[in-house]
């Protein structure tokens, strides 16, 4: 019973020491060791430091009847990002989205299926080693013109 005593305020001081020290402590959260002192954050352009997570494209597409239209802008995937389709509208009607080269119409990956206005899919990541410059393609099994409304997303994993 003695040492029980001893014990339990032994745990009781380590739970409140482990209370106000974090055992872990993420690389972003870490202070920087800078010899200029400290560093006010609201002078510093965050642009500089992070690079955009993500970047929007609105697009506003007619699709001819049994045919195809690429966006009339080309996008920049640098290597490890990733394309993002989000179909707004469409009539109601399927649209497939499929990412191209701009310079040779190469198709990176397959056709991707949008069955409902408002979902989002992933189009493809550029897994090469280099920047890619690409359009996206779009059309549809519908025998009309399908007028499609979205937003392509370029982003990071």
């Amino acid at each position: 019973m003695k040492h029980l005593k001893s014990i339990l305020v032994l745990v009781v001081l380590l739970a409140l020491l482990g209370a106000s020290q974090p055992v872990f402590v993420r690389a972003d959260e870490m202070p920087a060791a800078t010899d200029a002192g400290q560093v006010n954050v609201a002078d510093v352009d965050a642009s500089v430091i992070l690079p955009q997570s993500r970047i929007y494209h609105d697009f506003d597409i007619n699709i001819p009847r049994a045919g195809y239209t690429d966006t009339p802008e080309t996008y920049t995937v640098e290597a490890g990002k990733y394309v993002v389709g989000y179909l707004q509208n469409s009539g109601g009607h399927n649209v497939y989205m499929t990412v191209i080269r701009a310079s040779d119409q190469y198709a990176f990956g397959s056709k991707i299926e949008f069955t409902s206005e408002g979902q989002t899919l992933t189009l493809w990541t550029n897994t090469t080693s280099s920047t890619q410059y690409v359009k996206v393609r779009m059309s549809s099994p519908y025998v009309g013109l399908v007028h499609a409304t979205g937003t392509i997303q370029i982003g990071w994993y």
